[in-house]
């Protein structure tokens, strides 16, 4: 077992800006497993496990780490420039990460939903890192759970309490959360480009291949038959639009709490 690192060398910090990592930012449940298999069948190495379907990285130690200095951050500015304890954390964490990564040549990276929060953190730490915003419907998003909108969860319990959604029902909860994140990206993205390339679950649902193939030119990488084979076996175009299945008075109430974030990604109110 690798022993923890208490102190990261000067020398080490600067090899790990010098990474170009491949980081899916999105709020969970918005299509992140279908494109984090997707990343590993075009070679790229995302951590995962076979066995742990939802294409998580499975470095527990770097998740960790990720969730906590996601928790430190709800209420900043995503902009601001982060402070030196949340750096260190990530950085230690991520060395860790990198050091159990096969150094065969392949492109590497992650994905894990709460990444989303810190991606001031990430381009602070690797500076050279190439982001892929993955965005659904939020309309969506908002009937389904995830810990970044269950308040039994600590960072959960941090966002929607600075969204003043403690006790809320759920499908607002959700709601609320997905177009918190979605807001704190977009305002950073600015500052991230061009390193920084939108697709969106529907896109990724309708146009699998099509899709995949636009990252892949944009991680400067070839389109693969594994890619192709598994875009074939696991993508369901039926997911999307899930919501037009929903209550309508529920979601008539999460159109008129998110509807601006909404429409600002692309997905204006449906026609009543």
């Amino acid at each position: 077992m690798t022993p923890p690192l208490t102190i990261l060398s000067q020398s080490d910090a600067d090899e790990l800006a010098r990474t170009e990592p491949v980081v899916v930012m999105s709020r969970g449940h918005s299509g992140t497993r279908v494109l984090s298999w997707a990343l590993a069948a075009l070679g790229i190495h995302m951590g995962t496990l076979r066995s742990e379907p939802a294409g998580d990285c499975q470095d527990r130690r770097f998740t960790g780490a990720i969730k906590k200095v996601a928790d430190s951050r709800i209420g900043t500015c995503s902009t601001r420039a982060p402070g030196a304890r949340e750096t260190r954390r990530f950085r230690r964490a991520l060395w860790r990460y990198l050091r159990g990564v096969p150094r065969d040549g392949r492109r590497w990276g992650w994905k894990f939903p709460e990444t989303y929060l810190i991606g001031g953190v990430v381009d602070t730490v690797v500076p050279r890192a190439r982001y892929l915003h993955l965005v659904r419907d939020g309309r969506d998003v908002a009937f389904k759970s995830h810990l970044t909108d269950d308040e039994g969860r600590r960072l959960g319990r941090t966002i929607l309490g600075h969204l003043g959604l403690l006790g809320r029902p759920r499908h607002l909860q959700a709601a609320g959360s997905w177009a918190y994140q979605v807001q704190r990206f977009r305002a950073l993205r600015p500052v991230l480009e061009p390193r920084v390339h939108r697709l969106t679950f529907e896109q990724l649902c309708t146009r699998p291949v099509e899709t995949m193939e636009a990252v892949a030119g944009f991680l400067g990488l070839p389109m693969t038959d594994e890619c192709r084979r598994y875009l074939a076996e696991q993508v369901r175009p039926e997911k999307v639009g899930q919501h037009r299945g929903e209550d309508p008075a529920k979601l008539r109430a999460v159109e008129a709490l998110i509807g601006e974030t909404l429409a600002a990604e692309g997905y204006p109110p449906a026609a009543r």
